[in-house]
This record gives structure tokens, sequence and C-alpha cells, in this order.
């Protein structure tokens, strides 16, 4: 069965000295299932990944596979500046059982055509689906939906996209023409603020952060089950909060949450 729905990024809180807090971390998994989440991912860009140690990447991810214990699919970003730590990431990552693997191209010190598709070719070999992050410069290395759609086909295990390079509706469109048969879906980015436009153009799902996921799945659940007035007044009824999380990024949804307990 393929991945489909709201697919939550869980934030890395930490606290006054800089430590992970676990407690909140634990509370903040737990608010997700319950808001009936359909996936969640870790560590990704919104987790603050860039901010952790190699031991804490590991760490959260262990300790996010225990407490999520198999209730919902577990993504588990893999992305790194080369691909031997891309490689240690997966390998830990396939021990504890992630459902799925994402990641962006090597960051930091952009890479060639031949080695992205060298650094996919071995994430592919972890005998579970692999998501390509295309996420814009100046972090990501972003691909096109051509050359996206030569990696889908290249490998029987990468059968996902999350788009974010913008403009991303319109590249929504071109990847899932482009991907055709080696393209299981797409899912969008930007926090959810494209949700239902996004799903209007065969997207799978969304991948967004912060702490609206709750009502983000209504939307969701509200578009699958046909009732796309509803589903579009929910969706225009979190757009003040969405554009202040555009503006004010990964600040704004921890306060959210804290502010929701």
């Amino acid at each position: 069965m393929g991945f489909a729905g709201i697919f939550q990024i869980l934030h890395t809180p930490f606290t006054e000295s800089g430590a992970i807090d676990y407690t909140s971390f634990e509370r903040q998994i737990e608010y997700c299932v319950t808001a009936g989440v359909h996936g969640l991912v870790l560590p990704a860009m919104a987790s603050e990944f860039f901010t952790l140690s190699d031991a804490e990447r590991l760490d959260v991810v262990a300790f996010a596979a225990e407490r999520i214990s198999g209730r919902v699919p577990l993504v588990v970003g893999v992305q790194a500046i080369t691909l031997p730590i891309a490689q240690h990431f997966a390998e830990h990552a396939a021990r504890h059982d992630a459902d799925a693997l994402m990641a962006m191209p090597p960051y930091l010190r952009k890479v060639g055509k031949a080695d992205v598709e060298a650094y996919y070719h071995h994430l592919a070999q972890f005998d579970r689906p692999v998501i390509i992050q295309n996420a814009p410069a100046p972090v990501g290395s972003p691909l096109s939906p051509s050359e996206l759609a030569e990696l889908l086909a290249a490998e029987t295990h990468i059968r996902y996209v999350k788009e974010e390079v913008p403009p991303i509706l319109q590249r929504i469109t071109q990847d899932i023409e482009a991907g055709g048969e080696y393209c299981d879906g797409v899912f969008g980015g930007a926090n959810g603020l494209y949700l239902v436009d996004e799903l209007q153009r065969g997207a799978c799902g969304n991948m967004p952060a912060g702490g609206l996921v709750d009502v983000q799945v209504k939307i969701y659940e509200q578009y699958r089950a046909g009732n796309i007035a509803e589903a579009e007044d929910l969706n225009f009824a979190l757009l003040p909060l969405l554009t202040y999380a555009a503006m004010y990024g990964v600040s704004f949804h921890k306060y959210v949450l804290w502010r929701r307990g």
C-alpha cells in the first residue's frame, strides 16, 4: 500500500541548556498520532537536523521509532553532505524499522549529476521506499522534473518526491507527468500553505510542520471524501497562521506547539 496523506515533520524540542527535550518530544508524537496523521517524518529541515550532532540524529530516530511503535509509518531523513554519512544514517534507520527513507541530494558541497545518481542508487539498496526531497537553494540542490524522472525510473525503490521548489504547484504537475508509472506519489511542502491546490493537481499528500496538523488532517480527509468546499474553508481559515509560518519558520511552529501544550 502506498503512502498518502498528511505526514507531519516532527520538530526537535530543546531545553534551555541546548539538550534535546525528550519529554516534550514524546508529547509532540502523541499529539500527532492522536490528531490522526498518516505518517511522521524526522529528522528533516523543520526538525533542524543541521543543528544536531550525528549521534543526536541517531538518538532521535531511535527514540521516535520506539514511541511510534508502528502506529503510523515512519519516514527517516538520511540526507548528508557525503554518501558514506548518508549510508550510515540509512543503515541505522533500517535497523530501527523505518518505513521509508527521505533525502535531499548532498547539501553544502554540491555534487554533479553522476554523484547524485550514485547517492540515490546506494540509498535505494535498503529494501524500502526512498523519497527524493527536492528542496530549493541555498540548502537544497534542486533537480528538474526530468532529472527526478530519471532517478525514479532507474531504481525500483525510489518511488516518491517531496516537491518544495517554487513554483511548487506547477512543479507537482510536471513531476507527476514526467515520473509516470515510476512515481507512486508527490508530496507538497511549504507547511501545507497550498494543500488543497496541491491535491487538485494530483499530489498524494503533504509533509507540513508545526502545531496545526490536526486541522490539516481534517482538510485532507474532507478533500478525499469529496467535500471540497469544506476543505477549502478549513484551509482558508488557516492561511493567516500559515503566512506567519512562512515568515518566521521553525520558531513560529515551536511557539504554536508550546501554546497548545
